[in-house]
């Protein structure tokens, strides 16, 4: 479980990275987006995603002894989730940026059963 949420991770920022590097303006449009005059801060998003995905790596390697810090993991994905849902409610985005962050939810999910009944 952990090592997918990790390649979800991956997953997410490259592909994420790339699109704003290389399509822009299309990455824009089709989620109802105006483009920002700088993208540091899109790019400080995609790198933290990228961090929390070698987390997770971290993780799957040894769940007994990275127990603990698979807390963190919950409160990010639940907080993406309630993030992205609300932005979308206040009418930021279109409902196609919401769609990961469902997966994310998910996660969050099979983390906190994860963290509330591994017994390290």
């Amino acid at each position: 479980m952990f090592l997918s949420g990790a390649i979800w991770n991956f997953a997410i920022g490259i592909i994420n990275y790339l699109g704003t590097v290389f399509m822009l303006s299309d990455v824009a449009a089709s989620y109802d987006l105006s483009i920002p005059p700088s993208l540091v801060w899109i790019h400080a998003f995609i790198g933290m995603v990228l961090i929390v995905g070698i987390g997770l790596l971290v993780v799957s390697r040894d769940l007994a002894k990275n127990h603990g810090i698979v807390i963190m993991f919950i409160v990010e994905k639940f907080l993406m989730f309630i993030i992205f849902v609300a932005y979308y409610l206040m009418g930021a985005f279109n409902f196609f940026l919401v769609l990961p962050v469902i997966v994310d939810l998910i996660y969050g999910l099979l983390f906190l059963e994860f963290y509330i009944n591994f017994k390290e």
